[in-house]
Order: C-alpha cells, then structure tokens, then sequence
C-alpha cells in the first residue's frame, strides 16, 4: 500500500513539474513575442522625403494630430505605427511642442524619442500676454542670442506674413503667447513660425467652439487685443468684450484707453485730454470701429473672450483703482460710477 502511495504522489507531482514547466515555456514564448513585437514597431523604418524640413508640433497636439502632421511633411507612412510606437513607449501624453529637424532620423523609435525627450539644446522661454512684438524680440535676445533686427523686419516684412496666412499689416498680435521650449538652434524665422503656427491652432479652437461668431480672425486678434490691454483679471474679460461688442453694433466710438497708449511713444502713463485727440487710425477716441490691427499680442483667454463676450447691456466701464471694473449701461450711470470712485479715493487718501 505504501508503494502504490508512493507512486501515486510521484506521479502527481510529474504532473504539477510538467504543467509549471509548460506555464513557464508559454510565458517566456509570450515575453519573446512581446519583446520581438516591440522591437518591430520601434525598429520601423522611416524615410523623410525632405529632412532638412522643420516641422512645427503646437502645444497640447494629440497623438493623432501629430502623426497627420508628420504624414503631410512626407515623413510618415503609417499613422497607425507611430500612434502604436507612443502607446507602447507611454509617451501619449509626453510629446513636447517645437520645431523639429528630421535629419538622421531613421526609425519610429527614434522619432518618437525626439519629440518627447528633453534636450540641453532647448531652452525653455515664456513669453506674456499683452506684450508687443518689441518685448518679445529682447526676451528671445536674452535668451536665445537672436537678432531683433531680423526678427521684428521679418515680423513687418508683407510677403512673409502672408506667407503664414495672415492678413495684417505686421505680425503684432499674431505672435502667440506661451511658454516655449526652442532650439538654441533655432533662427529668427524658426521662431515666428513656431508662434504663428501656435496661434492659428489657438484660433482653431475657438473657431470650433464659436462658429457664427461674427468677427473675422483678424478682428477678434484687434479686440482681444484691446481686452488684454484693459483686463487684469480673466473672469472680466467677457464683460469688457460685450461692452465693446455692444458699442461696435451700435455704431459708438471703442473710447479705448489701450490703442491711446499704443500710439503713445515710451511707456504706459497717464492719459488727459490732448492724448485722445491725437491724429491716428489707431485712435478710438477718434475714429469708430476697430483699428487696423492688434496693439499687442493677446492671449487664449482674451482672444476666447473676443469671440463670445457675454450677453449685457452694458456701454461702458471704469476702472476701481484695484485691478477690476465698474460696468454701466448709461453715460449717466458712468458718470456716477467715475464720481463714486472719485470721491472714495478722496477719502482713502484723507486716512
């Protein structure tokens, strides 16, 4: 009987070795076809038809509309392998907005490691709402050795700023701002492209979320302009747009302070009476609608605020000496409103 137990645990235990062996085989055959089927997707072939391109990747572009991207610059085939490159990598959510050059690149692999791999050769720059083509040219100076000169030519240069879709006299508000990580590489060229390219992808959006809006893209640049000249706080920015919203259907004068400054030469100041009748198209204390262009470069939320001001009745709005607004419907109601706070500074300044 202890024979017949013996045998029976044996072989039972032949059994259990043999299926862990056979678990074990089929596991290990699983990991090589994995290893082997990743190593396929990275190790993919790509030839670029044109290498010495720069492509341009806006921020926040998805997986998909990067590889439509690189499948109209000629460099990508299979849109399906590249997304599937990022997935295996978990690189998704990592790819990293610039100007890239393709030259040596030679696989999926590679490729997917560029465009979502920090480099010491980039350099990492903010550039504010509200600032001017000027401030913009010193910042990238500063950072980046660039020539102004060159860059604010090019930005006032006809052929290449209709070149780049747009209808304006300069690229003065067109210039996106953002954070950017830039190639030290990069030229002067490079660069606007770079924020031409993140703009009209800002105005994509809002086309999408807005599309009976009744501006055209370089009308809702020259308001939104205007809106980040006057707002400091964002939730105030819709209701600005609809007082000038409300003033353009109307047929009423802007009254921006901002285009005054604009036109002013040096830095911000207080404005009297003689700045608001000086001679010039940008000058809405002077002549009625927009003027001819942006005064400065706005951001997302100015130009979103452009393009769905909020429903009010309201014609007009002074300052609080705080940051924020005080919205009237009337010029009676203004004027009130401008002697409450005329009367409370009076007081503030008593204390």
């Amino acid at each position: 009987m202890q024979t017949g137990n013996f045998s029976y645990m044996a072989d039972a235990k032949f059994k259990i070795d043999y299926k862990i062996k056979i678990g074990g085989g089929i596991t290990f055959l699983v990991l090589i076809a994995i290893l082997l089927f990743y190593s396929i997707v990275l190790g993919w072939e790509i030839d670029c038809e044109r290498p010495n391109d720069l492509i341009a990747i806006p921020k926040g572009a998805s997986a998909q509309s990067v590889a439509a991207l690189l499948k109209d610059s000629s460099c990508l085939q299979n849109e399906s392998i590249f997304k599937l490159a990022l997935t295996l990598t978990m690189k998704n959510r990592h790819i990293i907005p610039g100007r890239y050059n393709v030259k040596g690149i030679s696989s999926i692999g590679q490729l997917v490691k560029m465009i979502t791999s920090q480099s010491s050769d980039r350099v990492k720059i903010t550039l504010i709402e509200g600032w001017s083509m000027e401030r913009y040219a010193e910042a990238l100076n500063k950072e980046l050795k660039i020539d102004t000169y060159e860059f604010l030519r090019l930005c006032k240069d006809y052929n290449f700023i209709h070149s780049l879709g747009i209808d304006a006299p300069s690229l003065e508000g067109f210039l996106a701002p953002d954070t950017y990580i830039l190639l030290r590489t990069y030229t002067e060229e490079n660069i606007i492209r770079i924020m031409v390219n993140q703009f009209h992808h800002n105005m994509q959006r809002i086309k999408e979320s807005a599309p009976s809006v009744h501006l055209n893209k370089r009308e809702i640049t020259t308001l939104a302009s205007i809106i980040q000249g006057e707002a400091m706080f964002i939730d105030e920015m819709s209701t600005i747009s609809s007082v000038y919203n409300n003033r353009l259907k109307k047929g009423m004068l802007l009254q921006a302070d901002p285009t005054i400054q604009y036109i002013l030469p040096g830095k911000p100041r207080r404005l009297y009476n003689k700045h608001l009748t000086v001679d010039d198209p940008y000058n809405t204390y002077k002549y009625k609608g927009l003027p001819p262009g942006p005064i400065n470069n706005p951001g997302y939320s100015a130009l979103y605020a452009a393009a769905h001001p909020s429903e009010t009745s309201y014609l007009y709005f002074v300052a609080d000496g705080e940051g924020r607004h005080i919205f009237s419907n009337s010029n009676e109601e203004h004027n009130q409103a401008k002697l409450i706070l005329k009367q409370n500074r009076r007081k503030k300044r008593k204390l």
